[in-house]
């Protein structure tokens, strides 16, 4: 496997992911906005939303995992001089300096990312 066709299979992932992020996060939109028009018992209601509520938390950690890819494929891009611009990526976050969240992979950990996927 090539890198230009890794990257391609990567895009698409993201491309999918986003596409599917969208439709889930209106989904739990819509039955959040139902349950207001529902007579539950509080007590239900409650539950209900907590369990929205964790579905939204765990959209939010996909697109972590997306933005990580988006990472993946820039670096690969950049490393190998292919034209990102033609995959219609944005270009990747970078860690902010002071930024609490622990999740940002190193260059090991990334060339690892990148071999694991080429198997």
């Amino acid at each position: 496997m090539t890198y230009e066709e890794l990257i391609k299979e990567l895009c698409d992932v993201v491309k999918e992911s986003e596409k599917n992020s969208v439709a889930i996060y209106e989904n739990l939109e819509s039955v959040s906005d139902m349950l207001n028009d529902l007579k539950l018992p509080v007590h239900k209601l409650s539950k209900i939303n907590d369990f929205i509520s964790n579905s939204f938390g765990l959209l939010q950690h996909q697109d972590m995992h997306r933005q990580k890819i988006e990472r993946v494929v820039n670096f690969v891009c950049e490393n190998k001089n292919i034209d990102s611009s033609e995959y219609n990526l944005a270009s990747s976050a970078k860690h902010i300096a002071g930024d609490e969240n622990n999740e940002v992979l190193d260059e090991e950990e990334l060339e690892a990312l990148i071999k694991s996927i080429q198997n």
